[in-house]
């Protein structure tokens, strides 16, 4: 199985292809043209690389949020439009799982922290082993210091939004690293494929998700709304 991976939820570009759990190449890239202007020029260029051709690709990941709003629909059109044409199907990944995914090789508590504006961060922990992990809480919208209040002691914050949430952080004293990290697609085409064998499940007719912090009656819950 060759699988193509696109990651458009930041402001970065990043477009990938892996099979059979091996990365076979991946380009990113974060220029002033939007990602509409270069996603079809960067995957051609990709498989070029890598020897292969569109009719190669068996299966198409892409990130399906949290991220922003424009931009993921780019990467889900863009997905939808090659497993249309080539008869494929289609699988979304979490853009901060993702994320999380290019620090396996760490052992402990992965928390991805994406600035989601409105003075909220997108955010995920995850528990790593050095060769997979496990997810502790699910992608939800945070204001800075419910963020902040939610990172366990002793881990690795990553994420464009980690800035954001260090100065209510340091308020309880825990311990923690910072890695910088860009969400790759290679990575997401490695996560389609196991997302895939796993579940058998085509997507394409669905949407990106997206995560919205609601206010009802001084309550607060988590919407996550599917485009």
């Amino acid at each position: 199985m060759i699988c193509l991976g696109l990651d458009t939820s930041g402001v970065t570009l990043s477009v990938g292809v892996s099979s059979h759990g091996k990365i076979l190449g991946e380009r990113t890239t974060s220029g002033e043209n939007p990602h509409s202007v270069m996603i079809l020029s960067e995957i051609g260029a990709l498989l070029h690389e890598t020897g292969l051709e569109v009719k190669d690709v068996s299966l198409i990941a892409v990130s399906g949020g949290p991220g922003r709003y424009t931009a993921l629909r780019v990467g889900m059109a863009t997905a939808k439009g090659l497993a249309f044409s080539r008869g494929i199907p289609l699988v979304r990944v979490s853009a901060l799982e993702a994320m999380a995914a290019s620090l396996l090789l760490y052992e402990g508590n992965i928390v991805s922290v994406m600035d989601a504006r409105r003075q909220l961060v997108y955010f995920a922990v995850f528990k790593a082993n050095g060769e997979g992990m496990v997810r502790s809480v699910e992608d939800q919208a945070l204001s800075y210091r419910d963020a902040a209040d939610m990172i366990p002691d002793q881990s690795i914050l990553t994420g464009d939004g980690v800035s954001l949430v260090l100065p209510f952080l340091s308020e309880r004293g825990v311990t923690f690293e910072t890695r910088p990290c860009m969400i790759r697609g290679g990575i997401v085409a490695n996560m389609g494929e196991t997302r895939y064998a796993r579940e058998m499940r085509n997507e394409i007719y669905e949407g990106p998700t997206y995560i919205r912090k609601v206010e009802v009656h001084g309550m607060t819950s988590h919407d996550n709304l599917k485009g």
